[in-house]
């Protein structure tokens, strides 16, 4: 059995504060590392989330964070720190840590209220 290649991320969040690049750490320990510090913060989260209108949804025993209102949908995996905005995964977002995630997600969300309003 092959294992399916991955979706590269077309651009990145750039460096984390909260979960820092350790030179010399293998990949199982950085990804367990990085799940660890969001899942802290899960509650400021859903807390943030609820502010806006929008619904968290934590899957797969923390690597899957979906985002979402009834039309948009933003998942993360923060372990692999992807982040895919309507399931265009072709134009995925490295994100290291759950601020670098939301400041994206703000972003597109509020973009899509605007452009949602000027349609009226």
């Amino acid at each position: 059995m092959s294992r399916r290649k991955s979706i590269r991320d077309r651009v990145s969040a750039g460096r984390s504060r909260i979960v820092p690049y350790r030179r010399g750490e293998g990949f199982r320990t950085r990804h367990a590392r990085r799940l660890n510090a969001n899942l802290e913060q899960e509650a400021n989260v859903r807390r943030w989330c609820e502010q806006r209108g929008l619904t968290l949804r934590i899957t797969n025993e923390g690597h899957h964070w979906q985002i979402m209102d009834g039309e948009f949908l933003a998942e993360w995996w923060p372990s692999s720190a992807k982040l895919v905005i309507g399931k265009c995964w072709h134009d995925g977002i490295h994100c290291h840590d759950y601020k670098q995630a939301l400041k994206i997600i703000d972003n597109c969300y509020g973009q899509r209220l605007l452009d949602r309003h000027s349609q009226t």
